[in-house]
């Protein structure tokens, strides 16, 4: 009975800082006078959407975003946000004069926001920009052209005279954008009317090549002894998978029985080895188990 009164104050604890769950957001939205109540709302809605997943982001990411950075990010969001909601929930609707208070409960999908991320730049360039060259058409839009600066400061890109990575755009009839990345070994070619969908379809394909990911985050094998059932193994692995600031592409490779109990080994892609170090040692050594993490990169 002790070793079950245990292992369940063990979990919670992992639980409560390792899992992220649905989360309440609150959101004002002042009244404007050429918008309906239904538009109001609806635009209360997409900040709220935005604001939930710029701050799942936020713990996600191995470091902070500068002020402008994360004000651009969260302007892309209010329009690119959904595909990041995993399940929402409207708690109430507060109208007012001065417009209306929206409070939502809304649960991000944290795998597919990782990989957004990825493919957005911000794991490659939250520490150092990726310089690369952008051409731009004649006849380029005043609009098009502050949007297509902000996509430049937002996957933190640093323009400069270099032959790779180019990016050049062009543009097509009725209103379609054509962007081609060319680096050393390959090209990239996309259409679409949106700059942004465009630009992330490019550059996520220059962001998460493998040699890339592999170079820019440290992949590691963390072993664990010392549990007490394969059963702990499983629920720890549940666990690790949901500290997506201090890893990712976690992977339980190995579980076997030792005289001192169960042992499992993990391979890990680490974005904080400080972070990652602190939380296993407030949690698995005072509970009678001990880590490694190796020094060996995992291919």
């Amino acid at each position: 009975m002790r070793n079950r009164l245990f292992f369940i104050g063990f979990i919670l604890l992992l639980f409560q800082s390792g899992l992220a769950v649905a989360g309440e957001v609150r959101v004002f939205k002042p009244m404007e006078q050429e918008l309906s109540h239904m538009q109001l709302r609806s635009q209360a809605m997409a900040e709220g959407f935005a604001q939930a997943v710029l701050e799942d982001a936020q713990n996600m990411l191995p470091g902070d975003m500068d002020e402008v950075r994360t004000e651009l990010f969260k302007q892309y969001l209010i329009y690119h946000a959904k595909p990041y909601i995993q399940e929402y929930k409207v708690l109430s609707f507060q109208d007012m004069d001065a417009g209306l208070i929206l409070r939502l409960d809304v649960k991000v999908n944290k795998r597919t926001l990782r990989d957004g991320l990825k493919r957005m730049g911000f794991f490659a360039t939250l520490k150092a920009p990726q310089v690369a060259a952008i051409v731009v058409p004649e006849g380029m839009s005043e609009e098009a052209a502050v949007q297509l600066q902000d996509l430049v400061t937002l996957s933190g890109i640093q323009v400069a005279d270099v032959a790779f990575p180019s990016f050049t755009l062009e543009l097509a009839p009725e209103g379609v954008y054509k962007g081609r990345l060319v680096i050393k070994d390959r090209e990239w070619v996309a259409m679409n009317k949106d700059l942004a969908v465009l630009w992330f379809d490019l550059w996520g394909r220059f962001f998460t090549r493998s040699e890339l990911m592999a170079f820019r985050v440290k992949a590691q094998t963390l072993s664990v002894s010392g549990w007490f059932s394969p059963d702990a193994v499983l629920e720890f692995d549940r666990i690790i998978r949901g500290w997506d600031s201090v890893v990712q592409e976690v992977q339980l490779v190995e579980m076997d029985m030792q005289s001192t109990g169960v042992g499992a080994s993990w391979n890990v892609r680490i974005l904080n080895s400080d972070r990652l170090n602190m939380m296993l040692q407030a949690f698995l050594p005072q509970r009678g188990l001990s880590f490694q993490l190796s020094e060996d990169v995992v291919k």
